[in-house]
């Protein structure tokens, strides 16, 4: 005969995989995880044109189930030089059309 340990074992097991097949077909409702919350504000960009020194004061909210920081980090310290490249790049190129413009009227 099957000692009782054995028995009470099988019958767990039993219920364990029964609660697992309720669970998969929907008979049992699975709740997920709240959304993280923050005790710190964040501060979004700015409406409007965005450069270097908006994404050096820009802070993420952390939390348990945060993100990855160096990843982001590294995300964010590259925008920001290609912000900074940008926003050379334009004042050039501005510069240049004044000039232009200037020569023109002189003409």
């Amino acid at each position: 005969m099957l000692e009782p340990v054995i028995v009470v074992l099988i019958a767990l097991l039993v219920v364990v995989i029964g609660l697992a097949a309720a669970a998969a077909i929907g008979r049992i409702p699975v709740t997920t995880m709240d959304e993280a919350t923050s005790t710190t504000p964040f501060e979004d960009l700015p409406e409007g044109p965005v450069d270097a020194d908006h994404i050096d004061g820009l802070r993420f909210d952390q939390s348990l189930r945060g993100y990855r920081m160096n990843q982001v980090d590294g995300v964010l310290d590259r925008v920001r030089d290609e912000l900074l490249v940008r926003d050379r790049e334009i004042e050039r190129l501005r510069g240049e059309l004044e000039q232009h413009a200037r020569h023109a009227a002189a003409d």
